[in-house]
């Protein structure tokens, strides 16, 4: 569902990234904040600040009873995190971490895969 807001919402937020293609994700926390990952670091910002003026998808809701925890981290979380790194450490990996989750990317995992399957592709091309 896209919106400027979602009361009573907590967790995986998105938006267009505003360069490029692909999508910038957050958690929207139970201060009515954004946690996110930047190329300068980890990151508290309002809801509008985050959506810079983009529609926000409200992609995936926490369970009620990991708010304080997901809070928590977030806020322990500022000057903490290792530098931001498209591949290792990227907007997606961040917010499954303060999700409590494994760290994953599927924008990534997507890349990889397509990347792979081009590649089978190409070789195949050249074998035949």
């Amino acid at each position: 569902m896209f919106s400027t807001n979602q009361p009573n919402f907590v967790g995986l937020v998105s938006r267009a990234k505003l360069t490029g293609a692909g999508k910038h994700v957050g958690v929207l926390l139970p201060s009515g904040q954004v946690a996110h990952m930047t190329r300068t670091g980890a990151e508290l910002v309002s809801f509008d600040e985050f959506a810079q003026e983009k529609p926000v998808m409200f992609e995936r809701a926490a369970s009620i009873t990991s708010y304080q925890q997901i809070q928590w981290r977030a806020s322990m979380s500022i000057g903490r995190t290792p530098a931001y790194d498209l591949v290792k450490f990227n907007c997606e990996h961040y917010a499954t971490l303060l999700l409590g989750e494994e760290l994953q990317s599927q924008q990534i995992t997507v890349l990889a895969l397509l990347t792979l399957f081009g590649a089978i592709w190409f070789v195949h091309l050249r074998a035949g």
